[in-house]
């Protein structure tokens, strides 16, 4: 059961939960290759269907998980993900806020710190995994954790002051943050993918995240006229 936050109307409610589910989904595809589970995974939680209504441009994403080649999709998938963000070659869509807005595209520049800054008001820090490399915090993947970390609070806060604190903590995130260097990420993701799936994130993100900063703002004018 959707978690119901009375200061809000049934229909901001499904939004809240809509927007939490499609975070959710960039985060899956983007945080480790896919398998064969996390494809049935995602496509049995029907996420996908849902997609064609909200944008014409991600048709590419939903054609992914109905394609009739499965084994051979995920593999060119799998593919596209170590050549994008991995390596060992160099990466065709670094996927660090840092190196999109630096001058000298270098990691751990001055967003990782902003970001982290904004992650420590909200009392949220990266987490560091045992045995592996620190990750820098403006990694696409933990700024999408951030974004879903303040979603969860927004549903269940019920004081007017907080939830304003969080809808300005999302609202900082889009707009002095994903919106500054997504869209260069999304167009060096579909530049450079041969596999619908990435090609698909790539429409997703870049439309998501900016119907995403109208959402916000929506939300931010009808707590604040309460």
């Amino acid at each position: 059961m959707e978690i119901q936050n009375q200061l809000f109307t049934t229909e901001q409610n499904q939004l809240l939960s809509a927007r939490k589910k499609l975070y959710q989904l960039l985060h899956q595809l983007l945080s480790d290759p896919i398998s064969f589970e996390r494809f049935i995974e995602i496509k049995e939680q029907g996420y996908i269907d849902g997609l064609i209504e909200l944008d014409n441009s991600v048709q590419i994403l939903y054609d992914f998980f109905y394609c009739q080649d499965i084994d051979e999709s995920i593999q060119k998938a799998r593919e596209d993900f170590f050549r994008l963000f991995i390596g060992p070659d160099s990466l065709l869509a670094p996927p660090w806020e840092s190196v999109y807005r630096s001058k000298d595209r270098a990691l751990f520049d001055f967003p990782t710190f902003e970001v982290r800054n904004l992650y420590n008001q909200f009392g949220l820090e990266v987490r560091k995994r045992d045995n592996l490399h620190d990750e820098a915090d403006d990694h696409i993947v933990f700024e999408i954790e951030f974004m879903i970390a303040l979603i969860e609070k927004t549903q269940k806060e019920e004081e007017r002051d907080v939830l304003i604190e969080l809808l300005e903590g999302q609202k900082m995130l889009l707009s002095e943050h994903l919106s500054k260097w997504v869209p260069q990420f999304s167009l060096d993701i579909r530049n450079n993918a041969s596999s619908s799936l990435f090609i698909g994130i790539g429409y997703l993100l870049d439309f998501f995240t900016k119907f995403d900063c109208e959402l916000v703002d929506d939300f931010t004018v009808s707590i604040n006229n309460c």
